[in-house]
């Protein structure tokens, strides 16, 4: 089945390998396949026969489909009832009827239609699904949200909180389900004008709820991912608050709005996650069990009262008695609170980070503490991120003084960190409001393989070129791998221009640009590239990858110092891993930095959550192990969301006697299993683990 009626959305065809068929989102370029016993035809069906919302969907001539790897489902009436769920190693029948199957942990939302009796079986590496009623539909829905308007303010605080109620208008739902990320939906842009101008179809949400806050960009910003995760208005005075009718919540209560801001949204995204499990997905949440045992709320109630009165029974809680179960943060952004900024916050709404505004006067050197690898270097070596400056550009942000000065945003709790402003950030990634841009302006090449190409350009470090073969090692995805040696400026400039997911470039780059055998290319001298992510694993490549955004690329990883050629392809070898895995930009760089002698020299330039495949288990995690007592193993699970699994979806580890649900940011659950139990899980997919302190991959391990 070739639907062109949606060129840019999911498709089904047949599987290019096997019998059966693959579910391909060129947007997000991930993919999933059913198998059959036999070969099969799709053809078109109406999506309109599947309870939940589909792009795509096709019907499929045989009674049996399996996944190629284990997933758990939901099988609802056609009314959406819940008659049964599937977790581990369980077999579920039920008469004939008609029913929904929905998938979960799959890179592309999947369901399935089917009228007869129906089996369905997880096992330990697949998922079977059975009826006697001769054929089965299959639904495909992609997870990418785009904004549906833009919204124009001019620099006036007062319009731009005009602007900020606006971002509310995006969510499909105001009921607790929100707190599910397909169920959010992207903000509408920002963007700086002349005059504010609202198009007539956006429309906020009428929850009850407004945010006031003094007119100020500092009070602003912090406060925009709330405004938009409760449909709020943002109205000026003198004293922050939330209010509703006949209700007020001061927004200093934890002694400022960023820190209250940053409570209230975590405060509030937890007991919807806990609420929400009266509704669709009555599954038995690990934190819904945490919250219970310590605060007196009656869910079920909870569950049909109206927004602004959830709102006013959470907020009742002290913060303290759920602060243990608030999952990690996936994201904590410092942005500099001026307008040229603006346009940065529906992105970060969208990803419900908590913002915070630095004061002008963060720099890196200020109270640095003695034993920070990195701030040491600086200290030392004030000239580290300035040697490679050449002087006047055509790229004003890359050349300024402003932006070469070196800053250090105040540590956060959250997994990742990021900064927006003029300069150099310490332990964060470097986000450009430019690129977030270019994640939207993607345009899919309709090709399912993901193309990754290696540059080795010194031959002294040929030994990382075995990546070439960590990419590509995953089953169900097909790559187009591509490994170049001493590429000259020309070649290489080519090489730049063409698409590609990944460029992972291994050898050196000086003050002249990228060093090739005939000289030198400066990337600031790049029109245009069309590499989408790229790992710059070379001496001080910050100016270059800094370049490399600049022409077109969403996002990097890149040096801010002089590196070791050993410790440099212990880096390459261990990012090539995560990214194979699906962990993104970001993610990939927090663990080299736990994991890695040299990881502080590294940081994300660009879009940080930017990933060249999706993981098998939806989100990627790592996982902690210690010996426990009797020959059994304590393991802790970490899980690291992406822009396809982000806050607020549900995980479930494929542990044999384990039916566990828990929300998929930071730890995940801890367990005590055997050994026997422990192989048998991390030999399902490729995983990092972590063995006292040291960073170690499942496919290496046979026994304990």
């Amino acid at each position: 089945m070739d639907d062109d009626s949606a060129s840019t959305g999911p498709t089904i065809r047949p599987h290019p390998s096997r019998d059966g068929v693959r579910a391909v989102d060129p947007i997000q370029e991930t993919q999933f396949a059913l198998l059959t016993p036999e070969s099969v035809a799709p053809a078109p069906c109406d999506t309109d026969r599947f309870y939940f919302p589909a792009d795509t969907a096709a019907t499929l001539r045989t009674d049996r489909v399996e996944t190629a790897y284990p997933s758990g489902a939901w099988i609802r009436e056609d009314d959406g009832t819940l008659v049964a769920e599937v977790t581990d190693r369980e077999t579920v029948s039920v008469p004939a009827g008609t029913y929904s199957v929905e998938l979960s942990a799959t890179q592309i939302k999947m369901q399935l239609a089917v009228e007869g009796a129906l089996t369905v079986a997880l096992t330990d590496d697949r998922t079977r699904i059975e009826t006697d009623g001769g054929s089965i539909h299959v639904a495909a829905r992609s997870v990418h949200e785009r904004p549906a308007a833009t919204v124009t303010t001019t620099d006036d605080p007062g319009d731009v909180m005009a602007a900020l109620s606006t971002l509310g208008s995006a969510l499909k739902t105001t009921a607790c389900e929100r707190s599910f990320p397909t169920l959010r939906g992207h903000p509408p842009l920002v963007e700086r004008g002349s005059e504010l101008s609202i198009p007539d179809h956006v429309e906020s949400p009428d929850t009850g709820v407004t945010i006031e806050v003094p007119r100020s960009f500092e009070y602003l910003y912090p406060v925009a991912p709330l405004a938009y995760y409760l449909g709020a208005t943002v109205e000026s005075a003198r004293s922050p608050a939330i209010v509703t009718d006949g209700w007020e919540y001061p927004l200093n209560a934890a002694g400022d709005v960023e820190r209250t801001a940053e409570r209230v949204l975590k405060q509030v995204f937890l007991l919807d996650c806990v609420t929400r499990t009266e509704g669709y997905y009555q599954v038995d949440l690990a934190e819904r069990r945490a919250v219970e045992s310590a605060v007196d709320l009656d869910f079920a109630a909870l569950y049909d009262r109206p927004l602004a009165a959830q709102l006013e029974a959470y907020l009742d809680v002290p913060y303290e008695a759920v602060a243990d179960v608030v999952p990690q943060w996936k994201l904590t952004a410092d942005v500099r609170p001026t307008v040229e900024h603006v346009s940065a916050l529906p992105f970060l709404a969208n990803e419900l980070a908590v913002v915070r505004c630095p004061s002008p006067a963060m720099r890196a050197g200020d109270g640095v503490p003695a034993n920070d690898r990195v701030e040491s270097f600086f200290r030392d070596d004030p000239t580290a991120l300035t040697r490679s400056a050449r002087g006047p550009t055509t790229r004003a942000q890359s050349s300024s003084a402003a932006e070469r000065s070196i800053v250090r945003p105040e540590a956060a709790d959250s997994i990742e960190q990021a900064y927006v402003g003029e300069g150099i950030p310490v332990d964060a990634s470097k986000m450009t409001t430019d690129a977030y841009y270019r994640r939207l302006e993607y345009e899919p090449s309709g090709e399912p393989q993901i193309r990754v190409v290696v540059v080795c350009n010194d031959a002294e470090m040929t030994d990382e070129n075995v990546v070439s073969e960590i990419y590509g090692t995953r089953e169900w995805f097909e790559f187009d791998i591509v490994v170049e040696e001493q590429l000259t400026r020309d070649e290489l400039r080519e090489t730049l221009a063409a698409d590609a997911d990944l460029l992972h470039y291994i050898g050196h780059v000086d003050d002249e640009g990228i060093r090739c055998p005939d000289g030198y290319l400066d990337a600031t001298d790049l029109e245009t590239v069309g590499v989408s992510a790229f790992l710059l694993n070379a001496c001080d490549s910050y100016d270059q990858g800094r370049a490399l955004i600049d022409a077109g690329a969403m996002g990097g990883i890149a040096t801010m110092a002089d590196i070791i050629n050993e410790a440099a392809t212990s880096v390459g070898r261990t990012a090539a891993k995560l990214l194979n895995q699906g962990f993104s930009l970001a993610a990939t760089v927090e663990l080299i930095k736990e994991y890695e002698q040299i990881g502080h020299h590294y940081l994300v330039i660009g879009d940080g959550s930017t990933s060249i495949v999706e993981n098998q288990s939806g989100t990627p995690h790592k996982m902690v192990i210690e010996p426990s007592d009797q020959q059994e193993y304590d393991i802790s699970l970490f899980g690291y969301p992406t822009l396809n699994t982000p806050m607020g979806s549900i995980f479930s580890p494929q542990i044999d006697g384990v039916n566990d649900f828990c929300l998929n940011s930071g730890e995940m659950g801890n367990y005590t299993i055997t050994e026997e139990k422990l192989l048998d899980f991390i030999h399902k997919q490729e995983l990092p683990l972590d063995r006292g302190g040291s960073l170690e991959w499942s496919s290496e391990l046979s026994e304990f």
